[in-house]
């Protein structure tokens, strides 16, 4: 089946297999799949996440935006909430590291599990990559693109963080489905 898909949903799986191995993670499972469209700048679903204003930083936030020290808004609400003077602690902490103690460190990540390539899909991912071929197949396409990816993430469905950014943002099967098959008939 890997041979039907375009050069951009190959470029897909590489990489959430390869951001799975960045992270230490055992598996790919559908949110990597869609964190990999997501960071892509040029296939057919890249465009369409991005005209929604869906990013990567959105996706892994669950569509609420960070604030000081990585903590949304309703983190910081509770906090304030439980008698947290959450204004003096940044200014503390700020006063004792620097001004960028809050800022996430972009290189901070998850130690690399050694020895290993990844490459493991979960059964959801293993589902997503069959339902894009089921998508391709009902659209009438003769390969397996990114927008099609996008479409069987939709339609199996993510978990509740990514699902919520998306919906969010406005974005639906069926309108990314009308978009895949109005650029396809543009190309043709």
């Amino acid at each position: 089946m890997f041979e039907r898909f375009s050069k951009d949903a190959r470029d897909t799986v590489r990489d959430a297999v390869a951001l799975v191995s960045d992270r230490g993670e055992d598996k790919v499972a559908p949110e990597h799949l869609l964190l990999a469209l997501a960071a892509q700048e040029e296939s057919a679903a890249a465009r369409i996440l991005h005209e929604h204003g869906i990013t990567t930083a959105l996706l892994e936030s669950g569509g609420a935006e960070a604030g000081p020290a990585g903590l949304t808004e309703e983190e910081i609400d509770a906090l304030e909430a439980v008698g947290v003077d959450t204004d003096d602690v940044f200014r503390r902490m700020r006063e004792s590291f620097g001004p960028d103690a809050l800022r996430p460190d972009p290189a901070a990540r998850r130690p690399r599990k050694r020895g290993r390539l990844g490459g493991a899909f979960d059964a959801d991912a293993k589902k997503i990559l069959e339902l894009s071929l089921r998508e391709a197949i009902a659209l009438k396409h003769r390969g397996i693109d990114t927008g099609h990816i996008l479409l069987a993430l939709l339609r199996h469905g993510l978990s509740a963080p990514m699902a919520t950014a998306l919906t969010g943002q406005g974005l639906t099967y069926d309108g990314v489905r009308e978009r895949i098959r109005a650029a396809e008939d543009d190309a043709a």
